[in-house]
């Protein structure tokens, strides 16, 4: 009898560590997507706010990040502590491949850029054990849902907001400013950044509009999911009506984006949630065939007059893919070193391409960054965890750790075409949620 209410006794310390835990992780979450939606290797362009009112429009400096993941830290090792440890050897690749980051380090080209992008690849591997240890058999943090929702919330309106007046505002500010004053006189001579504030595309409280995109992949699915899930069932309208309105918004601001790659995966995405669900085989089809119908026809609405300026832009990307290619022969064991993507690529820089920081593509650059060994671990690591999870959650009976994993998957695909592994508002929850499906995957 005493031994029965001993097990109790630290089952019940065990819920509440885990319930304070997705709490906190829960808060963070939100953070970091609201604020962190810079690249890493450009934080030392990001200001600190001067007042209030700045500190909740602005982006924060992302030591600020690193600061609070130390409450984060306290509570995940105390809910390791009371749930056990029970690790798997297929748990340990994010492990391994932090572990290669560091090692080719030793090899980079730039120390500062490749202590940058250390740091925050340490974070995310962090965030992944504590989302896969600390909430295991936890299939339902709830509070994690609602951090995420809200902040894709926010971003969401902060994208609306450009669209309709907003951006227009925020160029006006950044050139005449009291008198011509900018934010910080280093933007002025930033190229990327000039290219985004004189572009009609929309990118909310990220560095680009492609990133906005991929939010909207990564967490329109869990947001319309936790939605549904949180809406009371005797109020079947309603279930629809909230639903309805974030979902719209979410691909508005998709097709506002002007992401290409986003809308693509977007149509996939949908397919996959249609082709999964409870719906009878002749509606789904039916549905199935509409969203494809709307999505080439949106598609083709949006780029119809703009055709010259997609086929540069495609253009544009082959040439950073080839100079990817051509630095990982070149360095084929360590790479030249997390983050160093710029410096290389200004070396072998080909015509008809301007200047970029990183590759737009997430594992191209882990095959230049960190060499051959460094681009296996990762691309086994997403697509294998993820060919794994996708294999339980289609065909479960929890539509939220679906969308869980449909989110992962999309990001997945997109990042084929984008570097949101280097943009913390992106990366901390996809790791964090990849290591959460990883110890709930059936």
């Amino acid at each position: 009898m005493a031994a029965t209410q001993k097990t109790i006794a630290e089952t019940a310390q065990n819920r509440t560590s885990q319930w304070v835990l997705a709490v906190v992780a829960g808060l963070f979450l939100f953070i970091a997507v609201v604020k962190y939606g810079d690249p890493v290797i450009l934080d030392k362009l990001v200001q600190p706010p001067e007042n209030i009112e700045a500190a909740v429009f602005q982006s924060w400096p992302l030591q600020w990040g690193y600061w609070l993941t130390l409450p984060l830290i306290v509570v995940g090792l105390a809910a390791i502590g009371r749930a056990g440890l029970d690790f798997k050897w297929p748990l340990a690749l994010p492990l391994v491949w932090l572990v290669w980051q560091f090692i080719s380090a030793t090899k980079t080209v730039n120390p500062e850029l490749t202590a940058m992008t250390l740091k925050h690849f340490s974070v995310c591997v962090l965030l992944f054990y504590l989302g896969c240890l600390g909430l295991k058999g936890m299939r339902n943090p709830w509070p994690v849902w609602a951090g995420l929702a809200l902040g894709f919330c926010w971003v969401l309106r902060a994208g609306i907001e450009q669209q309709f007046g907003g951006l227009d505002e925020t160029r006006l500010m950044f050139f005449t400013l009291k008198g011509g004053v900018c934010f910080d006189p280093r933007l002025l001579h930033d190229p990327e950044y000039l290219k985004r504030i004189a572009s009609p595309r929309i990118f909310s409280t990220f560095s680009n509009p492609d990133a906005f995109a991929g939010s909207i992949v990564l967490l329109l699915p869990l947001t319309l999911a936790f939605i549904w899930q949180i809406t009371p069932k005797r109020l079947p309208a309603m279930r629809w009506v909230f639903p309805g309105i974030i979902g719209g918004c979410g691909l508005a601001c998709l097709y506002w984006s002007g992401s290409k790659a986003g809308w693509l995966v977007g149509l996939i995405v949908a397919m996959a949630a249609l082709g999964h669900s409870t719906l009878p085989m002749k509606w789904r089809r039916i549905l199935i065939w509409a969203v494809v119908g709307i999505g080439v026809a949106a598609l083709g609405l949006r780029y119809a007059h703009s055709f010259q300026k997609q086929k540069v832009s495609v253009t544009t990307r082959s040439v950073y893919w080839r100079a990817a290619v051509q630095i990982a022969a070149r360095h084929p064991l360590f790479g030249t070193g997390p983050g160093t993507y710029s410096v290389s690529y200004g070396q072998t820089q080909h015509s008809g391409a301007g200047f970029t920081r990183l590759c737009h593509n997430d594992y191209l650059e882990q095959a230049c960054d960190s060499g051959l060994p460094g681009f296996v671990v990762y691309a086994a690591m997403m697509f294998g965890y993820l060919a794994w999870l996708y294999r339980y959650r289609a065909r479960g009976s929890r539509p939220l750790s679906y969308a869980v994993v449909l989110g992962l998957v999309g990001l997945c695909l997109h990042s084929v075409v984008e570097y949101h592994l280097y943009i913390p508002a992106l990366a901390w929850p996809m790791f964090f949620l990849l290591g959460w499906a990883m110890k709930n995957d059936n």
